[in-house]
């Protein structure tokens, strides 16, 4: 049975997640959100990383109105292939460096997702389309690595305080 305490959990962290991308929108591929993921990955059980992911992902495409079946499920496997990587190859890892190259692998393979439909739709020359996309792809990999080798140590010890409710 889910706890309270999960539901609530899930919705806040969800709504970080979704509102700190929505609030960098402004700058092309500069977000936290491969941090987030690995974070959430590394804390919370996988079950509720991929709710967290799914409430994201459902968010995100409807407040940008990008809901459809050709951008919609790529976009949801890019972003739960995180939690699954992590929770299944590297779950005992907690350098921030390992984590940091997981993200930023995790990166690419997210970008490379959206290839699928955007050759499918636009009907561009895959070539064309991934030279296009490199320099993004670029962006969102270098922003995911430095923000997971800077900020996962500090805010893990904070998550594992609030997730086993210990006091300091």
């Amino acid at each position: 049975m889910i706890k309270i305490k999960d539901i609530v959990l899930i919705a806040f962290f969800a709504s970080i997640l979704f509102l700190q991308e929505q609030l960098l929108t402004f700058l092309p591929n500069i977000q936290l959100t491969v941090f987030l993921i690995v974070l959430y990955s590394k804390v919370f059980k996988l079950w509720k990383t991929l709710v967290i992911v799914l409430i994201h992902t459902i968010l995100d495409n409807i407040f940008m109105s990008s809901f459809s079946i050709y951008y919609f499920p790529f976009m949801l496997l890019g972003w739960s292939l995180i939690p699954i990587i992590i929770n299944v190859f590297f779950k005992k890892v907690e350098n921030p460096i390992v984590l940091a190259l997981v993200g930023l692998s995790c990166s690419f393979i997210y970008s490379w997702m959206f290839v699928i439909p955007q050759v499918i739709i636009t009907k561009v020359d895959l070539i064309a389309y991934l030279v296009a996309d490199l320099f993004f792809e670029l962006i969102l990999a270098l922003t995911s690595f430095i923000t997971i080798l800077w900020l996962y140590k500090p805010c893990s010890k904070l998550l594992n305080k609030l997730e086993s409710n210990k006091p300091e």
